[in-house]
């Protein structure tokens, strides 16, 4: 048997992990000095205005989370796949890394270089492979291939967030001034691409970047408030029959990203 585990910022809600089996190991943040535990997808409440009412910061999950959550799955006998948000952007890939070892027992731990819907595909397609049959190796190894063909393009309304959280290089030259927005990519780090002005050209500029063979596309935003219907619209239109999900984005990443920014994720 094998038991899959992720982290919060996958998006799942309860009853979706409930259906599909998969553990979610919460990530945390800090607001003028108390912390919360970002909980799974539609339960984390009015976490916008307490986010905006200080300086917030994020906390990846203790080793000893990690620790007992490997070691109850253990003693009951699954082996464990562990899909988490990129190494390149969190300490939690590490964290989970060093538990692993300390824990024994067969136990993958996997990079996805992604977060949010990225992840959320790799862990829908983990599942389906348990589901199929395959063992803990071969699903770590098909999710290594399947990395590839995964991709995260968004944009962002301000710099401050990412630079605050060390998030950006300092080769990198976004600009947030005249109306124009800068669109990043993900794939383990973050990566400057263009910048762009207006909404329409930012939405077209996604929507562009999605290939035409992709099987499933989610657009994300941080905040409720966001239209994001422009660029909806372009890919359902371009992607007929293709099942486009919309994802609003909980604490700890629009902390990061800062409210307005959004997104798509794929997987080709």
């Amino acid at each position: 048997m094998i038991a899959i585990v992720t982290d919060s910022s996958a998006g799942y809600s309860t009853a979706e992990l409930n259906k599909i089996g998969v553990y979610a190991v919460p990530l945390s943040y800090i607001c003028d000095g108390k912390s919360y535990e970002e909980k799974n997808r539609g339960e984390n409440g009015d976490f916008t205005s307490i986010v905006e009412s200080g300086r917030a910061k994020t906390s990846q999950p203790p080793l000893a989370m990690f620790v007992d959550t490997f070691s109850a799955l253990v003693k009951k006998g699954y082996d464990v796949l562990c899909i988490l948000l990129s190494g390149g952007l969190s300490g939690t890939y590490a964290s989970a890394c060093s538990a692993a070892k300390q824990v024994g027992g067969n136990i993958k731990v996997v990079d996805s270089l992604t977060t949010n819907g990225g992840l959320h595909l790799l862990v829908d397609e983990a599942v389906n492979m348990t589901v199929g049959g395959l063992t803990l190796d071969e699903i770590a190894k098909n999710l290594e291939i399947l990395r590839s063909k995964t991709g995260t393009v968004f944009t962002v309304d301000g710099l401050d967030d990412l630079i605050r959280g060390g998030r950006l290089t300092a080769s990198q030259k976004p600009n947030t001034t005249l109306n124009t927005h800068p669109l990043f990519s993900l794939g383990g780090g973050i990566k400057f691409i263009t910048n762009v002005r207006g909404v329409a050209a930012r939405c077209k500029a996604l929507a562009d970047a999605v290939p035409e063979n992709a099987r499933r596309i989610f657009v994300m935003r941080c905040g409720e408030d966001v239209d994001v219907s422009p660029l909806l619209d372009l890919l359902r239109t371009r992607h007929k029959g293709t099942k486009v999900h919309l994802r609003n984005v909980g604490p700890v990443l629009s902390i990061h990203l800062g409210f307005g920014a959004f997104g798509v994720a794929y997987i080709a």
